[in-house]
Order: structure tokens, then C-alpha cells, then sequence
């Protein structure tokens, strides 16, 4: 049977239409059983109700109208228990209930299995008999399989079935597919395919005997792609702040002999054919950015195929003419890029969908600068049935509507206009500071890391970097960078923050986080060499970094250094040392060419994300000058889950009550102890989260730069009273459903449901 499920499986995914595919999926599951009879139910959203979607074999009149409740009949037994159910005369059972619009009540045979995903009931397929039938254990397990392969097709591609009137037809166009948020808002157009035209799968490796025609060929491409990115940065430049607007120059470094041009030269030099070596640098390269832990150091990957793909373009001549772009543009692409948005008018782009990539890729970053709602992440979609189809695309639940029906537009229409009103309304009240309404302030600082944030640090509601991840620049080269290197590196960062403090983390790499000219192989990588445990192990790599820190701290005196993965008081005392060695030798320099020059010792903190530090904090007393809670790691060590890891991935809740009682805890260990804390995870940047990390007593927040307004907006509706109440509420809760069920009321009754979605 292994070569039906196969074949089942694949004609049901790869079928567009799925009303089709549903069909054909029960025809080819009676087929394959020999049996009489094969239909879908599926849960109605959010309800404990089945609906008859699709059947071979009952009465087609029925289907998009029947509806059971769990608690009715022998289908609804089945999504009752969660298990699969035999019966072999059914009329006679106990659960039996004849439903007249199916004509269901001739068949004795039965066997229904769940289609479950994630804990969840998505629905039943059931096949029956005329005669009584006793369905095998083979026939059981089949049905199983089946299920339990379909099941993430169902959960990420469902139908919503909505009425126009309580007696109108059902309209069956409305498919919705779910992804995750990469902007958002509301986009209403149509969509636009970009199909790269070549893809390195296309390429066979070959070697030539003269290297130079084809470096003289690389070289041309590389020239050719350098001007079509100049091109796209003159053209976005008056529509992007500064610091998305570097992510072009993040192209034009990748292009630089010094990152990916020497090595593409190297492999020519040996042989290999101008493509062949673009071929085997960039898939190494890519391999190796999507090991990364860190999701937006992963999320450089696209980059490198996006510039690789475009070298490719230039050195196999594939150019041609470009399709019409619509004036209400949804741009879809299996890997939406920034280049790719760069290309198009700003004004034509109403929404991007990306059947890949997540909120840290550099197309969701340039949509959350541009405005664009955007939705990445979407699964077992083929690309083109999306093709030539109006969609609405929704940034806040990240959902994607396929030629939605009138009342779903309407309701957009409605919601777009009200959205870009709130929108206006967050802008014009960008320069005031974040506090409470009865006037408690919150200083709102950023996690940054690319080193372009100059027209951010002009904005005076910005009260400084809480997070610099200093690991993108180590990302970038093709050995570790030098002493004076990084120094100029970050004196830039803290020139541009002058007067505002900048908390620039150490190296954090290792485990799977590699650095591509460092490879570090580990069977479990996040509990391995990674952080400070890698950087104590070299000091003469920690020694540098932190001498290029102090250096770069000469002229602005801004600088604060933060300790990441420290996972007990014996890691924070050899940095110290190893610290404290390094500012004397950077002393020592600068008193012999200034004998009057003053020197400052930077601040020193610690990262709290291993738990193991929960039972240490009161012994931090006099070792360390802050301390800032890396929620995403504390939140994955706590529950022991891997927030990459799809499978798990909905586990991972920083809302989860024992995160929330662990930060509560940080908060007041900390405040007892003399030692300023804030926070630099996501929970920060979430409005929900900061409003309990506010009335759980912090009053430092960093976050990504496009959550600010919406966080700032929220605290000021709120009462601190209130939210020590709400914190007081929740950590009685047993589940983050019910964490986030109080957090939302609380959102709602201070008048800023605005946040929750779309709408007012």
C-alpha cells in the first residue's frame, strides 16, 4: 500500500484547487479500500462542529451543508475521542444518528479515523459499507498513515466557508492560507508572480583550462549587479530610513573581493568555470547561514542565493522581458527578496506573500519600512495557483485569502481604511516618550545589529541600543575580524548613539550559530560550545573584541558590554578578570600617546537566558552593573523546546506561566539587589508582553525598531495599577491561553483593540 499513499499524497497536495482536491482525495481513497463510500468532515473554525466537505458515495447534495456536533453520531465520536473507530453494523450502535440529507442510514459498515495536528482535531475521513464489514488492521493503519500525512496540508491550507446570509449558498472560493506575520496591515490586490529563471539545481559543476576568460566573465557580471543594486538604493532612497536602506549595501558588501569575490576568484584559479564556482561558494555559504540559531543571521542565506541567483543571471545571459506589473500588486514569490521589491514602485506593491522566510528576512524588514503587510512562511502551497488571482493579504493574523468573495473585501476595505488611520495616528505621536497614564515612565531602547541605525538615533523617544548583536560583523568575513576593524565598526555605532547609551554583546556564536571559516560540529547544539562558554575557552578572540570595544568607547564614553549564555557567577568573574585585563593594556596605550587622556571603564552586565541563573542572582551583588533577560533563549530552556523546530514550535510561548513567573522573579531578585535589569527579548517588542513586563516593575524595554510605536501606544492608555493587577492576575494562570485571554481583555477594556488586529 505504500505506493498509494504515496500517490494519494502527492495528487491531493499538488492539486491547486481544493475543492478538487478534496474530491479526488475521497475517490481515490474508496478506490484503494474497495469500499462503498469516503467522505471528509472538517472542524468548523474554532467550533466543536463537523462539516460534510466532500464524499464519494453519499448524497452530493449534502456536502458544504451537513453539520454534526461532536456529540452526535459515530463521525462525531471519532473527532470526540480523538481516535480511530470501527464498527461493523452501525445502524445498530448506540451513537448512530440518521441524518436524512445524507442517505446515509442503508450503510452497516464503518470506519472513521481523526485527521489531527498538533493536539488538534482538523476533522474525520470516514469510509463505510452497505453490507456489515469487519474493516482489517491493515485497512486501519492505511487510513492512519494517511491522515497523519495530510494533516499539515489541512492545518496550513483550509477552507473558510462563510455565509453571506443565514439561508444564502455556501460560497466555496474562499481558500485562506496561513503563514506568519512578516508586516503588518491589510493588502487588498492582485497577485504577481516572480519566478527566478534559473536556478543553480540547473547547473552541472565543469572545469575549463583558462581561468582568465572566465574571471573576466565573473568580473563583468559582478560590475553588471553592482549597478543594478546602485540603481534599486537610488530608487528606494527617498522611500526607506537609513537603516533599511543599508540592507543594499549589505549586497554591495557580499559583492566585495573581501566576502565572497575572493574565494568565487580562489575556485576559478583552481579550474572551475565562472559558474561552477559562484555555484559551490554561495550553496557553501548558504548551507552554513542556514545552520544558524540566531534567525535573522540565518535569514542572510536569502541574501547570498538572491545575489547568487542574480551573478548567475548575468554570467548565463538569462535576462528577458519582464511581465506587466499590476497596479495593486500582491508580489508573490517562492523567496520574496529585497531586490525583488526594489524593482517594483513602491505604490503598486499592496502586499508581499513568500512561500519562504520569516519576520527576520530582509523583504519583511524593507515591508515593515515601507508599510507593506507582508505574510512569510507559507507551506505546501505550489506557486502557481496563486498566479493571476485577487488576494487579500492580512499582516496581523497572517493569513492570505484566495479570490475572496464581496463580504470578506468589503470587510478588508473596512478594515484597511481604519488600519491606516491608526497607523497615522501611532506616527504622529512618534516623538512623545513612553509612559503609563499616570505618567510612570518607560524608556524604549532597540536591539540592533547591522550598525545602520543613524536616523534612528536622531529620534529622541529612542533612548539607546539595549541589544548590539555584535556577531554580524564576525558573520560577514571570511576570517575573524581584526582589532582595528572592529573598532571602527563599532565607534561608528556608538558616534552615531552619542549621548545614549549602546549595550553591544559579545560574541555570540557557537554550537550551531557557526561562523563559516569556524566550524564547530555538536550533537546537540544549543546545550554545546556556544557564547561566553567558546569565547572564555579563546581569550585571545574575547581579548580583541573587547579592547576594539573600549577603543571605539574613546570619544562617545556610551559604551556598555553585556556577557551572553553565562550560566554561573565562576563565568562572570573570568570575563571580569579577562575585561579588566584588557582595559588596563588599552590605558596603557592611550596614557603613552595622552598622558592627561581620561578613560572610562564601560559598564558591564549579563544576559540572563540559562535558568541555572534564576538560583544565582543574589550572588551577582557587586560583579555586575546590569543585567538584561534574553526572553527567547530563557523561554526555550525553560520548556525545553527548540523554537526552530516546527514540530515543537507551538509550544514555545514566552506567555507560558512558568517564563512569566521566572521573569517575575528576575525582577525582584534584581531590584533587591541593587542591580538595574531590563528586558531584550521579543517579549519586549510584543505590545501584550510589555504591558506586563511594566507591571511586573521594569522600566527598560528593547525591542526591534518597528514594534516601538505600537508598544509606547499601548502603555500610555494604561494605568501601572492596573497593569500590576493584570501581572498579578496571570501568574495564577496554569496556561498561556490563559495568560493571553487576560492579556487581551485588559488590551480591549484600556481602549486598544487596535493592536489585536486590523480594525478599531
Amino acid at each position: 500500500m505504500l505506493n498509494d499513499l504515496r500517490r494519494i499524497t502527492h495528487n491531493f497536495v499538488q492539486e491547486p484547487n481544493l475543492e478538487l482536491a478534496l474530491g479526488n482525495l475521497v475517490s481515490d481513497i474508496k478506490a484503494c479500500l474497495n469500499t462503498d463510500v469516503c467522505s471528509i468532515y472538517l472542524v468548523e473554525d474554532k467550533q466543536r462542529l463537523l462539516k460534510l466537505q466532500a464524499s464519494d458515495g453519499l448524497n452530493p447534495k449534502a456536502v458544504g451543508k451537513t453539520v454534526m456536533r461532536f456529540d452526535e453520531g459515530l463521525t462525531g465520536w471519532v473527532a470526540e475521542r480523538g481516535e480511530p473507530i470501527k464498527v461493523h453494523n452501525a445502524t445498530n450502535h448506540p451513537r448512530f444518528k440518521q441524518f436524512t440529507d445524507i442517505e446515509e442510514d442503508v450503510y452497516s459498515g464503518f470506519l472513521g479515523v481523526p485527521i489531527m495536528h498538533r493536539r488538534q482535531v482538523l476533522g474525520v475521513i470516514s469510509i463505510q459499507q452497505t453490507e456489515s464489514r469487519h474493516f482489517e488492521q491493515q485497512e486501519e493503519a492505511f487510513l492512519v498513515t494517511l491522515s497523519a500525512q495530510l494533516a499539515s496540508t489541512f492545518a496550513n491550507v483550509s477552507i473558510r466557508l462563510r455565509n453571506v446570509g443565514q439561508d444564502s449558498a455556501v460560497d466555496h472560493s474562499g481558500l485562506v492560507l496561513q503563514g506568519v506575520s512578516g508586516a503588518s496591515g491589510i493588502g487588498i490586490g492582485h497577485s504577481y508572480l516572480v519566478q527566478t529563471k534559473i536556478e543553480f539545481s540547473d547547473v552541472s559543476l565543469k572545469k575549463v583550462a583558462a581561468p582568465e576568460p572566465e574571471k573576466a566573465r565573473y568580473f563583468n557580471a559582478v560590475e553588471k549587479t553592482k549597478a543594478d543594486i546602485i540603481q534599486m538604493t537610488q530608487r528606494m532612497a527617498e522611500q526607506l530610513p537609513k537603516d533599511a536602506l543599508a540592507i543594499f549595501d549589505v549586497y554591495q558588501q557580499l559583492l566585495d573581493a573581501a566576502s565572497l569575490g575572493n574565494e568565487i576568484v580562489d575556485k576559478i584559479n583552481q579550474g572551475w568555470c565562472a559558474v561552477s564556482a559562484l555555484k559551490i561558494v554561495s550553496e557553501h555559504y548558504v548551507a552554513e547561514f542556514e545552520k544558524m540559531e540566531d534567525p535573522y543571521i540565518r535569514e542572510r542565506a536569502v541574501d547570498v542565493k538572491d545575489l547568487s541567483r542574480r551573478l548567475l543571471e548575468y554570467l548565463t545571459v538569462q535576462q528577458g522581458v519582464k511581465p506587466t506589473v499590476p497596479h495593486s500588486a500582491i508580489v508573490i514569490a517562492e523567496e520574496v527578496t529585497a531586490s525583488m521589491l526594489a524593482e517594483i514602485p513602491r505604490e503598486q506593491i499592496k502586499g508581499i506573500v513568500s512561500l519562504k522566510g520569516a519576520e527576520n528576512s530582509h523583504a519583511a524588514i524593507m515591508a515593515r519600512a515601507l508599510g507593506i503587510p507582508a505574510v512569510m512562511g507559507l507551506r505546501d502551497v505550489p506557486l502557481l495557483s496563486l498566479d493571476d488571482t485577487d488576494i487579500i493579504v492580512d499582516g496581523y493574523s497572517g493569513q492570505v485569502f484566495i479570490t475572496p468573495n464581496e463580504t470578506i473585501v468589503e470587510e478588508y476595505k473596512k478594515l484597511e481604511s481604519e488600519d491606516i488611520a491608526f497607523t497615522d495616528l501611532l506616527k504622529r505621536e512618534a516623538d512623545e516618550f513612553a509612559q503609563t497614564l499616570c505618567g510612570h515612565r518607560v524608556s524604549l531602547y532597540i536591539n540592533s545589529g547591522m550598525g545602520f541605525d543613524s536616523d534612528i538615533a536622531e529620534q529622541q523617544h529612542i533612548e539607546g541600543i539595549g541589544l548590539y548583536r555584535t556577531e554580524y560583523l564576525f558573520m560577514m568575513r571570511q576570517r575573524f575580524p581584526s582589532e582595528s576593524e572592529q573598532q571602527s565598526f563599532y565607534q561608528q555605532v556608538l558616534a552615531d548613539f552619542e549621548g545614549k547609551p549602546v549595550v553591544m554583546r559579545t560574541l555570540d556564536v557557537g554550537g550551531d550559530k557557526q561562523l563559516p571559516y569556524f566550524p564547530i560540529v555538536e550533537e546537540n547544539p544549543f546545550l554545546g560550545w556556544r557564547g561566553i562558554r567558546l569565547t572564555l575557552d579563546h581569550p585571545e578572540i574575547f581579548l580583541v573584541q573587547v579592547r576594539a570595544m573600549i577603543k571605539a568607547n574613546l570619544m562617545t564614553n556610551n559604551l556598555h558590554i553585556m556577557l551572553p549564555m553565562i550560566c554561573d557567577v565562576g563565568e562572570v568573574d573570568e570575563a571580569n578578570r579577562l575585561i579588566n585585563q584588557a582595559f588596563n593594556e588599552v590605558r596603557i596605550e592611550v596614557l603613552e600617546a595622552d598622558p592627561n587622556a581620561k578613560l572610562i571603564k564601560p559598564k558591564v552586565g549579563i544576559m540572563i537566558e540559562v535558568p541555572s541563573m534564576l538560583f544565582q542572582l543574589d550572588k551577582l551583588k557587586g560583579k555586575v552593573d546590569f543585567c538584561s533577560i534574553g526572553t527567547n533563549d530563557l523561554t526555550q530552556y525553560l520548556l525545553a523546546v527548540d523554537r526552530n523546530n516546527d514540530k515543537v514550535a507551538s509550544l514555545y510561548d514566552s506567555y507560558h506561566p512558568t517564563v512569566l513567573a521566572a521573569i517575575k522573579r528576575i525582577a525582584d531578585m534584581t531590584k533587591d539587589a541593587g542591580i538595574p535589569c531590563s528586558v531584550c527579548g521579543e517579549l519586549a517588542g510584543d505590545p501584550g508582553g510589555a504591558m506586563l513586563l511594566t507591571g511586573m516593575g521594569f522600566t527598560q524595554l528593547s525591542m526591534n525598531t518597528q514594534n516601538v510605536l505600537r508598544v509606547k501606544w499601548v502603555l500610555k492608555k494604561a494605568q501601572l495599577e492596573c497593569l500590576e493587577q493584570l501581572v498579578e492576575d496571570v501568574l495564577h494562570c496554569n496556561r498561556p491561553d490563559q495568560v493571553k485571554f487576560r492579556v487581551n481583555r485588559t488590551i480591549l477594556n484600556i481602549g486598544a483593540a487596535s493592536l489585536l488586529r486590523a480594525g478599531k
